[in-house]
């Protein structure tokens, strides 16, 4: 892959920088049931759900595992308990092999690095600050109760980025669909069970950053 037309590489946090997706997939469950077998359920349906917003995610589990409308508040109430759970996740999960390196190496190129999101802004602010990775951007972007294609397009539109220039990297259906939608190039990393389909508008595959860093920009990680 030629990298060397890309001036702005966009990168999700869950799942490429932070390892934790499974703890968000269990914290999804906890907010909303004690139950062990509802919560193996909405751990199978969160995995399925790969790049979606956390609103639209919520909304599928009710629909689909509880079954009923919300309750006056509920939704409210699922969000918090969720921010909760995925806070502590993503605090506590591993970096993905290879973030910082690849972060620090881009920056030596003077190549813009953006974070995006679907976690609220709030919350990923002090999890990049908390994690040590909030020096490594130039800019961030948390999500919500929106599609990961509108905050693409509105970082585009907003910073006044061509789609040509950018990159983005990212392991969900959602983020890919986001890139194909504003024509940005998208590499799948960390990608799970054929998460990505036909593979349409996807450049190129790789376990982790590590490998993306080691094939794209010469470095040499350790395993």
């Amino acid at each position: 892959m030629d990298i060397s037309a890309k001036r702005v590489f966009i990168f999700d946090v869950n799942g490429v920088l932070v390892l934790s997706n499974l703890g968000n997939a269990w914290g999804m469950a906890a907010a909303f049931t004690d139950d062990p077998p509802q919560r193996e359920r909405i751990v199978a349906l969160y995995w399925q759900m790969g790049g979606i917003d956390r609103g639209s995610k919520i909304r599928m589990v009710q629909e689909k595992i509880i079954g009923r409308p919300f309750r006056e508040g509920e939704f409210e109430r699922r969000w918090e308990r969720f921010r909760e759970f995925s806070s502590r996740s993503m605090m506590s999960a591993p970096l993905g092999r290879g973030c910082r390196e690849v972060l620090t190496c881009l920056g030596k190129l003077e190549k813009v690095r953006v974070a995006l999101s679907n976690t609220p802004p709030a919350q990923l602010k002090d999890v990049l600050e908390q994690r040590g990775l909030n020096r490594y951007f130039e800019l961030v972007r948390g999500g919500g109760d929106w599609p990961k294609s509108a905050s693409l397009a509105r970082l585009l539109d907003d910073q006044g980025f061509q789609a040509g220039e950018c990159l983005f990297l990212a392991d969900g259906r959602g983020d890919l669909e986001a890139a194909r939608l504003s024509g940005v190039g998208f590499v799948g990393i960390n990608e799970v069970a054929g998460e990505f389909g036909d593979r349409r508008g996807v450049a190129a595959i790789y376990p982790d950053l590590a490998a993306w860093g080691e094939e794209n920009l010469g470095l040499k990680l350790a395993e």
